[in-house]
């Protein structure tokens, strides 16, 4: 039995060949087979629908099957193709194109009496299928691991950097008494969806996200109008928060931070986690803390640099942050969500 989610195509000019080789395949348990008899029509129908495996049926007095093989092979690069044909002047011209072009993976000679031909059907299905699988969990695997983290995998180095960035933090607000106010697992589909609609809103704005923090998020924002990015992606998530049913606070500031991995690569199987630390850090985290549901709190620093037109912003004064020998002079914004902020 070939596997339930691979994906099989016939491209044959003949609806009767054509047929004839579906009902062998199905015969011998083939499943998720998809004919198709216009070369016109291939195309388009390789975009709608990717093959792991494509049979071409080569009859010699329609060589423009070659010009549909060559299309394939670049709408469905993945895929693997298979070319059957008969001896002959057939198999010969269809091998020299073969061999010019590349573009076919197996010929094989009819008739198909012995089992050589669904043999290698089987076999390069259930290679792309797990070659796809894996793809698939490469891609979910992924996406457990901030964006920053994965450029510094592909670079192939693991020294820390420091850089100048915005950091900004969210925390939601009252966790406690929502987790016992609603059963556990409604509040985790609650919190997904809260924390997913912030990690939409920090990308929007050329943020990254770089953890969940259990109750919130932790992001950078990085390069030229990196003070400008973060503040308006703060005040957007402030008008997120106040239409959720699990609010939330914001907190940004701005300075050099250090990024990098933690944990020994030199020992096999230990843990490694991306993180990026610093003072700045710490300062947005206690500034978010200062954030009341809704409520953006930032430094005037970033305030300055932003230059936003925001009517609903205030002056908090000079704050003590713990942790810091200076008072921090701070601004909060309440935006309003009949406002469009610029």
């Amino acid at each position: 039995m070939d596997q339930p989610d691979s994906r099989l195509m016939i491209v044959d000019h003949d609806p009767y060949t054509s047929g004839v080789l579906v009902d062998e395949l199905t015969q011998r348990g083939f499943e998720n087979i998809r004919t198709v008899s216009d070369f016109l029509e291939l195309p388009a129908i390789l975009q709608k629908h990717a093959p792991d495996v494509l049979v071409f049926n080569y009859h010699y007095d329609h060589p423009e099957s070659l010009l549909a093989c060559s299309n394939a092979r670049m709408l469905a690069p993945n895929a693997a193709i298979i070319a059957i044909a008969s001896p002959g002047p057939t198999i010969k011209k269809i091998r020299a194109w073969a061999k010019q072009s590349n573009y076919i993976d197996l010929i094989i000679e009819k008739p198909l009496s012995d089992e050589r031909f669904y043999s290698a059907v089987r076999e390069m299905l259930n290679i792309k299928a797990t070659a796809r699988q894996m793809e698939e969990r490469v891609q979910k695997l992924t996406s457990l691991v901030p964006e920053a983290a994965m450029e510094g995998v592909n670079g192939g180095h693991d020294d820390a950097e420091m850089f100048e960035a915005a950091v900004l933090f969210t925390d939601i607000r009252n966790s406690s008494q929502h987790i016992l106010s609603m059963p556990p697992r409604e509040f985790f589909n609650l919190l997904n969806e809260n924390l997913s609609s912030q990690a939409a809103v920090i990308n929007r704005y050329e943020g990254s996200v770089i953890k969940y923090t259990g109750d919130g998020v932790m992001a950078i924002f990085r390069g030229m109008g990196r003070s400008y990015l973060a503040l308006r992606c703060g005040l957007e998530l402030a008008r997120i928060s106040a239409d959720e049913k699990i609010r939330f606070g914001v907190g940004i500031a701005e300075g050099l931070v250090l990024s990098g991995f933690i944990g020994d690569f030199t020992r096999a199987g230990e843990r490694r986690q991306y993180d990026v630390i610093g003072a700045t850090v710490h300062l947005a985290s206690r500034i978010c803390n200062m954030a009341s549901a809704g409520e953006v709190i930032t430094t005037r620093n970033i305030s300055a640099l932003a230059r936003l037109d925001v009517p609903q912003s205030r002056s908090i004064g000079n704050v003590a942050i713990r942790g810091f020998d200076r008072e921090v002079e701070c601004i909060a914004y309440r935006p309003d969500n009949n406002k469009e902020t610029v």
